[in-house]
């Protein structure tokens, strides 16, 4: 009885484990734990930093070149960390480089490889104008700005996502004079004229803070109590 009971609660450690979230870590940073990067909050940080600082940081409504967009986000210090950047349009989990429009890093609708596009789709559930048969579909662009918090369920939003289009840290290596971008109004990745003022989303790398204890682990925990306490029961 105790071997059937202790092997349901260790399969349901490992289901609840493999759940990856969004998780308000506070003080504006969001931990996304599928692909251990830490997002602003703030999804145009640069505008609200333009305008607390009576315009000596940030830019004038968060626009700014590809060159201006990495130099930002590199001198950006926020929370206490300094190694924030703009998002990667490479191939997640440590795949290739975005080089070329050649399946690796391409153009297109619903392209969730990128994190930019991972938090687009996947984290928020946003649609792109098209469906993955190249069809129109009603309901895209920025529809969805928040999420339920892995840790308490908590409904947490992103503040300042704009239908509009977010550079990301590649440059266009066909066209060097190009990077690339992702237009959120129709989820839509290309390559862009880096001289082209948009919009920027910094993220860093890992979590901001000591990660807490798991729901998961809590609850293997209190199981193995429980059945501590019946085994000493039936003896």
């Amino acid at each position: 009885m105790f071997k059937h009971t202790i092997a349901l609660v260790g399969l349901s450690v490992l289901t609840l484990s493999a759940n990856a979230a969004l998780y308000d870590r506070g003080g504006g940073m969001i931990y996304d734990s599928e692909l251990n990067i830490t997002w602003l909050q703030d999804a145009n940080y640069a505008k609200t930093q333009h305008t607390a600082t009576n315009g000596s940081q940030g830019a004038a409504n968060g626009l700014m070149t590809w060159t201006a967009a990495r130099t930002w986000a590199a001198n950006l210090s926020y929370g206490g960390y300094n190694n924030w950047r703009l998002p990667s349009a490479n191939l997640i989990n440590g795949a290739n480089p975005c080089t070329a429009y050649n399946g690796s890093c391409d153009t297109g609708w619903n392209i969730k490889r990128s994190e930019l596009g991972h938090m687009f789709f996947n984290n928020l559930a946003n649609l792109s104008s098209h469906d993955v048969n190249g069809f129109w579909q009603s309901g895209s662009g920025v529809m969805n700005r928040s999420f339920d918090d892995g840790g308490n369920g908590s409904n947490v939003s992103i503040s300042n996502l704009d239908n509009s289009i977010y550079w990301f840290d590649e440059e266009y290596a066909p066209d060097t004079d190009r990077a690339w971008t992702l237009f959120t109004s129709m989820g839509w990745q290309v390559d862009l004229g880096k001289s082209s003022t948009v919009l920027s989303w910094a993220v860093r790398d890992g979590d901001v803070s000591p990660v807490p204890v798991p729901g998961a682990a809590w609850l293997l925990g209190t199981a193995l109590l429980g059945l501590a306490g019946m085994k000493r029961g039936y003896r």
